[in-house]
């Protein structure tokens, strides 16, 4: 089982672009010992709900969203939702085993002209990983260590 680094996802960018980052980036995730046990079951839907002041996107399932194209990369909420009035589109439980790799963050960031920003959370190995990444091109990313994680951290019971 892996230790995860943990986080808010932010994104900021033009509103058709980040309403087409929601519709492409996030699968709704089915546990794999579902898939196995399980295979007559329907893998969960995708719901989306736009109105002119919004648009939301929920999971039928339980298990949140899967980022795409990323290695073991999770929103683990079952409902996005993303008023058009912010600037900035703020994604709670952002969720990667390990650590948080920036290669895959850049890849979508360019193909949505997006700009992404991370800040995680990895008590397990004690770090933190802060990412900032512009249309694509990887802006930050540094690992944080500490001396003393549960003092110097400002969240030392965020991840793990």
């Amino acid at each position: 089982m892996p230790n995860w680094c943990e986080g808010s996802l932010k994104v900021r960018g033009e509103k058709e672009n980040i309403k087409k980052f929601l519709l492409g980036a996030f699968t709704p995730i089915q546990p794999a010992i579902l898939q196995i046990l399980r295979p007559d079951l329907k893998a969960p839907e995708l719901k989306v709900t736009e109105d002119e002041w919004s648009i939301t996107l929920e999971s039928s399932g339980k298990d949140g969203f899967y980022v795409r194209g990323t290695r073991r990369n999770f929103i683990e909420n079952n409902s996005i939702e993303w008023e058009f009035e912010k600037q900035v589109l703020i994604i709670e439980n952002y969720k990667a085993a390990w650590g948080i790799d920036s290669e895959p963050l850049a890849k979508l960031s360019k193909e949505y002209d997006i700009d992404l920003k991370i800040y995680g959370f990895e008590r397990g190995m004690e770090f933190n990983q802060d990412i900032e990444i512009h249309k694509g091109q990887i802006i930050k990313d540094n690992e944080i260590k500490f001396d003393d994680y549960e003092w110097e951290c400002i969240n030392p019971t965020l991840g793990g």
